[in-house]
């Protein structure tokens, strides 16, 4: 089994590069493998353009993004980590998360029924709005979110001060076990449950 956790903050080695790896030990202890990718280099924003219905790629000038998202398909779960910036997400992380969900959206649903986790990092205030970003992502892409003992944030804003917030460290923890829990009990079930048939989407908008 395979998770990849995404680490949009734009310091690579900061607190939400730390908070991953704490929920990494526990993958290790369960045997899943774990690779965290940086995406603190810059990401153009999504355009709208929707070519991608047709490619089943982003057409944006390559700055690595089809590469990441064909890592995602290839992973049976996956952990979106970023700094809390003015009671948000980062803006690359929202650059990655817009156009990855532009891209599945039109490619089959490619993350469909795997297991999907937010988890943010924060000085101060702002974490459970930069959270419910995230889980509107997660959940439009229908990934199956585990819980915790808390909201899945950890304190800290000089590098290394995750690490003085214990119930942030249980708190990713115990969302590691649950996320490693989910994905082996869905394993046991593939072979006897079928997924259930994926419609073809019905849009409206509200002018008509």
């Amino acid at each position: 089994m395979k998770i990849i956790g995404i680490n949009g903050s734009p310091r690579a080695n900061g607190n939400t590069k730390a908070a991953l790896d704490v929920m990494g030990e526990v993958f290790a202890q369960e045997g899943i493998d774990f690779d965290v990718l940086h995406i603190g280099h810059q990401l153009s924003p999504c355009t709208g353009c929707f070519r991608c219905a047709k490619t089943h790629t982003c057409t944006l000038p390559d700055d690595s993004l089809n590469g990441l998202y064909q890592k995602l398909i290839q992973a049976d779960g996956v952990v979106f980590g970023s700094p809390v910036y003015f009671a948000s997400i980062t803006s690359v992380m929202r650059c990655f998360m817009d156009r990855i969900g532009c891209i599945d959206m039109n490619n089959g649903r490619q993350f469909r029924f795997k297991v999907g986790a937010p988890l943010v990092v924060a000085r101060r205030a702002g974490a459970v709005s930069a959270i419910d970003e995230l889980v509107h992502y997660i959940n439009y892409a229908q990934m199956i979110i585990p819980g915790s003992l808390y909201w899945p944030l950890v304190y800290g804003n000089r590098p290394g001060e995750v690490a003085q917030d214990p119930e942030g460290i249980q708190t990713a923890q115990v969302l590691a076990q649950s996320m490693a829990y989910v994905m082996k009990a869905m394993a046991v079930g593939r072979d006897q449950v079928s997924l259930p048939e994926l419609p073809k989407k019905t849009y409206t908008n509200f002018v008509r």
